[in-house]
């Protein structure tokens, strides 16, 4: 019996149970990537996430429906478009066809529906109309909407922010003829070619909040299981898309609120003016994309992330000790059953730990440490002696090591593949080849068939002092990397 799953209310500031709308049924909607420049490993922090929301409430039995935005209407997209001297909509798509291309190298699944706001001008309209004909929004002389902000009475109640407290956090917008500051702007006057539609109140495009509300409930419903994001999208976005959403709709908007926690990169915010800003195509061209979701999944999405070479380093590592456990259980695969195995007692603790971690408001933390305890006692039990390697920890163990793995988007490439592509990118930064390592062990083998056994010892060590560990066994000597630290 799996336990009950419980997520962390950003709106409530505690874990409530998952109880959908419909039972069995999830549908959740996550903001997108705003289509200006390419994606950065900040985006693929949110969209790793919610990848893994969606495959493990889908293990668990449920109808997901999976919406994620691409967000692109945009001031920064027109300026950048400027920039580059291309119609905003050219750019857009270019970026969205990287994205995507990013996000597959990552292993994210595509979401069920990727809007985008361009596609959607005409259900932000008709909510426009519904909130000017309930006086939650007024038109004015310019051709710019704005939704009443002092109307909504429980405003703020994301955010706890007090209404007099508040800036309205719209982006880079001219006032106009506001009633009211704190305002926010739900259509804008423009004219901006491949950015710009003709409507009610003049050409113009949507605000930022707008945007999403309307694509939520074309795709999702009135109501919705999930919304999520970054945390730096509860104020002022997430909060303005709960008022106009409430207030079009005559109902609640979403039961639960997740939001992720902060990327920083050094300990420093990372930005383009930092120039530490590193895109998911940059970071693939030198690690493998496991090492980003090892990243990421070792920290609780709430926490606060902090990226550097060495936290990299060190889960390349992992994942090297990972995919060689996984290569040796196959190796013994076919070796007949025997007395001494792996307990299904244990078993059975570490699938207990993996599933109260992920259904306690996901916390992958907990799932990665039975993970890992699963790897020592799979270790422990191969270095006993090949016959020691069969029943529960050559099927069940590797199968369950596999199911978890489609879960949480891990060990799902071929293990000698993995292991090849780790170790040549270590050793290239240790300074040695592979072709020189072969050839000590040739030198080493010469040695022990001569009985030369300090000559050995000698080859052995000075490997190992460049970085590299030899493992003798049935099948000959191998070679892994020096596990450090």
């Amino acid at each position: 019996m799996l336990p009950a799953i419980k997520l962390y209310n950003s709106m409530l500031r505690q874990k409530q149970p998952l109880e959908p709308y419909l039972p069995n049924q999830v549908k959740i909607y996550a903001c997108g990537v705003t289509t200006y420049d390419d994606s950065h490993i900040g985006h693929a922090m949110q969209a790793i996430f919610f990848d893994v929301l969606r495959r493990y409430l889908v293990f668990r039995g449920y109808q997901v429906t999976y919406v994620r935005n691409y967000t692109d209407v945009d001031d920064k997209i027109i300026e950048r478009a400027a920039e580059l001297s291309l119609d905003p909509r050219v750019l857009s798509a270019r970026i969205i066809e990287s994205c995507e291309r990013d996000f597959k190298a990552l292993g994210v699944h595509p979401a069920d529906v990727e809007p985008k706001v361009s596609e959607s001008i005409p259900e932000i309209i008709a909510m426009i109309a519904t909130l000017i004909t309930s006086q939650a929004a007024y038109a004015t002389r310019s051709g710019d909407v704005y939704y009443r902000v002092r109307g909504k009475t429980d405003y703020g109640k994301l955010s706890r922010r007090k209404i007099d407290e508040l800036l309205s956090g719209t982006r880079a917008l001219v006032e106009g003829d506001k009633e009211d500051p704190l305002d926010f702007a739900l259509w804008k006057n423009d004219s901006t070619l491949g950015a710009s539609w003709p409507s009610p109140w003049g050409t113009g495009r949507p605000g930022w909040h707008i945007e999403c509300s309307a694509m939520a409930k074309k795709h999702l419903g009135a109501e919705i299981d999930i919304h999520g994001g970054g945390q730096d999208l509860i104020f002022p976005h997430h909060e303005n898309e709960i008022a106009q959403s409430e207030s079009a709709n005559g109902c609640p908007y979403a039961r639960v609120w997740m939001h992720s926690g902060l990327l920083s990169v050094n300990k420093q915010k990372m930005s383009k003016s930092l120039k530490n800003s590193i895109t998911i195509a940059d970071f693939l061209k030198r690690w493998p994309a496991e090492v980003l979701r090892l990243s990421y999944l070792s920290n609780h999405y709430r926490s606060p992330i902090d990226f550097s070479e060495a936290l990299f380093a060190a889960n390349r590592m992992k994942l090297l000790y990972y995919y060689e456990t996984l290569a040796a259980l196959g190796e013994f695969a076919d070796i007949e059953p025997c007395q001494e195995h792996l307990q299904p007692a244990e078993l059975k603790a570490l699938v207990k730990e993996f599933h109260e971690g992920l259904s306690d408001d996901f916390n992958t933390p907990q799932a990665m440490a039975a993970i890992n305890q699963l790897m020592r006692l799979l270790n422990q039990e191969l270095s006993k002696k090949p016959s020691a390697a069969r029943s529960e920890l050559g099927s069940a163990a590797l199968t369950l090591i596999r199911q978890w793995g489609e879960v949480l988007g891990l060990f799902l490439l071929e293990p000698s593949s993995m292991i090849a592509t780790i170790k040549e990118q270590i050793i290239a930064s240790l300074g040695i080849s592979e072709g020189e390592i072969l050839a000590e062990i040739t030198a080493r083998q010469t040695a022990r068939t001569n009985k030369d056994w300090q000559e050995s010892d000698a080859l052995r060590a000075r490997l190992e002092a460049r970085g590299i560990l030899l493992k003798d066994g049935p099948q000959g000597t191998t070679w892994t990397i020096v596990q450090r630290g």
